[in-house]
């Protein structure tokens, strides 16, 4: 007789599925040891890149190398954004992110190396390679030049001037550069389970991010960032009535594991306040204080890194179709990080499931079936 199988988590809410040392929810958000505010706030997105993958934050030296890793794989093969540059002007995104991402397979000179995710020079070019379908495709809509990186800008100002066509001033290269950081992991969320299932099985690396991306492509576990400035714009009309429902979800507010407050939330907050300075967006910041005090009184829901991040990018002149892709360049690293350790860790992901289905079913040959 089967063993009877006791438990059972809707969604595994709860339950612990593993182990990691890149990232802690349990005190505020801690990467490999580091506070979040100390690395949004000192440390650029590279650094922390390296302390995912390398786990240590770099020398001046080891910063240096690591840049110009990233700078040398920062290209696309011209096939593939030929292709790239073809696809509809319509097409979501994450699907251009996840297309541009497959052809590049089959450019990767180790893609078949040994077959195993031991080393990092794989997340490396996957890293530098990212941003590129997006900022190629958006150009391509644009009618812009190509978009070549240079060696002498940092990560965020290379993807701020890929999809703006102009180079960042320096608040907004600093305020990029901190929402990279505080959007690079956290913990065992959706996606980054996803490609821990595909690292857990010595899978590539380009497959598990694949798979992460391939969660972002549903509505429940992604920024719905053209909702939420639809929500500020809206004012407080529309939040009330909103409110007044209590069983729809306020788009930017609540977190499953940050209750009381998200820590990456109020890193951003700080930069969209500077940012809302200029004239034209005082209003906009203005009616988002006032909506976060509503949503407060109304159900006790923090805002979440999703309300910031989508303020800060519309402030920078970034369209809202564009923020979910700047996002998961960021998360890109993560699940490369989360992805090597599972596959190091030797533990395959195998859960079981409670059976509900139809029990001692008599099998009727196919001839005395009715129609």
């Amino acid at each position: 007789m089967p063993q009877q199988l006791e438990w059972y988590h809707p969604g595994l809410q709860g339950v612990v599925a593993g182990e990691t040392e890149i990232c802690s929810l349990a005190d505020g958000l801690l990467y490999r040891g580091y506070c979040i505010h100390e690395l949004a706030e000192q440390a650029s997105f590279l650094e922390v890149a390296h302390l995912l993958l390398h786990e240590r934050l770099p020398n001046a030296e080891e910063l240096a190398d690591f840049n110009s890793l990233i700078c040398e794989a920062a290209a696309l093969p011209s096939l593939v954004a030929g292709l790239l540059e073809q696809m509809p002007m319509h097409a979501a995104p994450v699907d251009v992110l996840r297309t541009g991402l497959s052809l590049l397979t089959h450019d990767d000179p180790q893609f078949d190396d040994g077959g195993d995710l031991a080393g990092v020079s794989k997340a490396v070019t996957l890293i530098a390679r990212f941003p590129l379908p997006a900022c190629v495709w958006h150009r391509a809509k644009q009618n812009w030049e190509p978009f070549e990186w240079s060696s002498d800008e940092s990560y965020a100002a290379n993807l701020f001037r890929g999809l703006t066509n102009r180079s960042p001033h320096p608040h907004e290269e600093q305020a990029l550069d901190s929402a990279l950081v505080v959007s690079m992991e956290q913990e065992f969320n959706p996606a980054t389970f996803a490609a821990r299932i595909v690292g857990s099985n010595n899978g590539d690396l380009y497959c598990a991010v694949l798979a992460g991306l391939a969660v972002h492509g549903g509505r429940r576990h992604s920024g719905d960032y053209d909702t939420i400035l639809q929500l500020l714009r809206s004012g407080m009309g529309g939040v009330k009535s909103l409110l007044a429902d209590r069983e729809r979800v306020v788009p930017g507010f609540g977190h499953p594991v940050f209750v009381d407050c998200d820590p990456r939330a109020s890193i951003l907050e700080n930069w969209t306040s500077q940012l809302a300075m200029r004239p034209g967006v005082r209003s906009f910041e203005a009616m988002a204080e006032e909506i976060e005090h509503a949503v407060w009184e109304a159900r006790k829901l923090p805002p979440n890194l999703d309300w910031a991040f989508a303020r800060l990018l519309h402030y920078m002149g970034l369209p809202s179709e564009l923020h979910l892709p700047v996002f998961l360049c960021a998360r890109c690293v993560g699940w490369c990080a989360h992805a090597l350790e599972q596959s190091l860790s030797g533990v395959v992901i195998r859960p079981r499931a409670r059976y509900r289905g139809a029990l001692a079913a008599e099998f009727e040959p196919l001839a005395h079936r009715d129609g």
